[in-house]
């Protein structure tokens, strides 16, 4: 999508932190197809959506508030949730098992949920102007960037 060039660095990191995943999964006694496939395919969307949140924020045609942002992926994203709750959570799930849980513990959940959500929009709005790691070493010891 053109949001920035690959990196070595960045492949680096995320190969990393893939081998810990790798590492920590290694002893799981029951592997879940379904769930495999589940968390792929959330990790795919959020990455996508994280890119076009970025081209929202920091695009030439379009220069979006974070909150302006959250207020309109929000209603899509609890449609989305709501719909698939439907299917697979409601049929499932008894009232009594959520007066189990708790309301404070549900509230907690969606607060936690929302500042999630306003946090990363604020983070790629942050890093519009992404420097690269030898302009943050030059930035923390206050020497002047040599011009290209």
């Amino acid at each position: 999508m053109g949001v920035a060039q690959p990196n070595i660095g960045v492949l680096f990191n995320v190969a990393f932190i893939v081998l810990g995943v790798i590492i920590a999964s290694f002893g799981e006694i029951t592997f879940i197809l379904v769930g495999f496939l589940f968390q792929c395919s959330g990790i795919v969307f959020e990455a996508m959506r994280l890119v076009l949140v970025q081209k929202l924020l920091n695009g030439d045609e379009y220069k979006m508030d974070p909150l302006v942002s959250l207020y309109y992926f929000a209603p899509v994203c609890a449609v989305m949730n709501a719909a698939v709750a439907l299917v697979l959570e409601v049929p499932r799930i008894s009232m009594q098992e959520v007066y189990g849980i708790g309301a404070p513990i549900l509230i907690a959940n969606a607060l936690v949920a929302f500042l999630l959500n306003v946090s990363a929009v604020f983070l790629v709005s942050i890093l519009r102007n992404e420097p690269s790691y030898p302009e943050l070493i030059n930035f923390r010891s206050a020497e002047p960037l040599p011009s290209s």
